[in-house]
């Protein structure tokens, strides 16, 4: 599928962010065809590996969320970068950033500043707890928002809080609410022809989540199992609601393991619950008796929800997503090739099948100053020497 086929094909996106929670919802933005033009300072990326200079290979970090998109360097401290961001604007339908509250105002680049230059603007401003409130200037990392919002409850035990959940999970969540609100102001500005600014927080995004988070425990042992089959392969078989019937049926059928479905000790889940030591033990020796790919047939031709138990590398190996089409193969300059994910998503059967790699500092400087901006050799010359590129120059 070519990028003029995607749904955002001539969209146009500034890109202000980084970090994680604003890079997660401009990749989802390229994905859909979106033009995205990176605007990083001239010394880098923070979370860019090795300072990302040409040359320089990126970490699978950086590869993973800054594919697609165009990368200029703008000092937006100094007045001449500022300069550019503005002449940039005006050719723009969505600014996106996530510097904590103030700091926008305080380099002239928040939405007052920059609506008067494009009518129509679409301005996501994501923040850690909103852009106003008691909290809103406070430091806000993924971990410790999971903390304030109650993440630590859900990953705890025995009444104790637990630890962060291993994965950048409010980033991620408020990355896609972040392309939800753009996309509905979108909408919006198709029918009145107005943009907006759109607000988005990591707190109250990740709330949202957890209002149907698994807090009373439905999906814990023994509603979720994990059991090793005759050829040692681990299998995670999960029996809600109606399952746990066909699962017995099944046990007992297959193997004559009567106790799971006869036995008044598993009659309710609340008895499976008082007696799952004994309930597992019964569960473990009738999975003992078959091979994974028996049970994964036999079960699911009763649709009983059960998967191999897998590393995240031998999941992305999966013939199931090559046959899909969901995998790209990227070629990264100075380091080879890597396999990637495609976009999560297909229209009318067809998924963007093209990817391209993050770009190195201002490597599209110069192209998007000529390109979009009409500037000439003159103009880019004199915000060159005015510090509008910090000490690297338009590239």
């Amino acid at each position: 599928m070519t990028s003029a086929a995607l749904p955002l094909a001539g969209l146009r996106v500034a890109d202000l962010t980084t970090f994680l929670s604003g890079p997660a919802a401009a990749r989802s933005l390229a994905e859909l065809g979106a033009d995205v033009i990176r605007i990083e300072p001239p010394q880098g990326d923070p979370t860019r590996a090795g300072g990302g200079q040409i040359g320089t290979p990126p970490s699978d970090f950086y590869v993973a969320l800054h594919r697609d998109r165009k990368g200029v360097a703008l000092d937006l401290k100094c007045e001449a970068g500022r300069s550019v961001l503005y002449d940039l604007v005006p050719h723009c339908d969505v600014v996106l950033e996530n510097f904590r509250p103030g700091v926008t105002d305080r380099l002239a680049i928040s939405y007052s500043h920059l609506a008067p230059l494009r009518p129509g603007l679409i301005y996501c401003s994501v923040t850690g707890y909103g852009s106003d409130g008691p909290l809103a200037k406070q430091v806000a990392t993924d971990g410790a928002v999971q903390a304030f919002g109650g993440v630590l409850e859900l990953s705890g035990s025995a009444g104790d809080f637990g630890l962060p959940v291993p994965l950048p999970m409010v980033d991620l969540i408020v990355g896609a609410t972040a392309v939800q609100g753009i996309l509905a102001a979108l909408i919006a500005r198709d029918r009145t022809g107005e943009g907006a600014y759109v607000d988005v927080s990591m707190l109250e995004s990740l709330l949202s989540w957890l209002s149907v988070a698994d807090r009373e425990g439905m999906l814990a042992p023994p509603t979720t199992l994990v059991v090793i089959a005759k050829d040692g392969v681990a299998l995670l078989v999960q029996t809600v609601m109606h399952f746990h019937a066909r699962l017995v049926s099944v046990l007992s059928t297959i193997t004559g393991c009567e106790g799971l479905a006869s036995d008044p000790r598993f009659a309710t889940r609340e008895d499976r619950l008082v007696n799952r030591h004994a309930y597992e033990e019964l569960a473990r020796k009738a999975f003992a008796t078959r091979t994974s790919d028996e049970w994964l047939t036999d079960l699911g031709a009763v649709s009983i929800p059960v998967s191999r138990i897998q590393t995240i590398d031998e999941a992305l190996a999966s013939p199931h997503l090559r046959d899909r089409n969901a995998l790209l193969d990227l070629d990264i300059p100075h380091l080879g090739q890597r396999t990637v994910l495609a976009p999560p998503m297909t229209f009318n059967g067809l998924r963007k099948s093209s990817t391209t790699p993050p770009p190195a500092i201002g490597e599209h400087t110069e192209e998007v100053l000529r390109s979009v901006l009409g500037y000439s050799d003159a103009e880019i010359d004199r915000h060159r020497s005015e510090g509008a590129f910090g000490d690297m120059g338009a590239s």
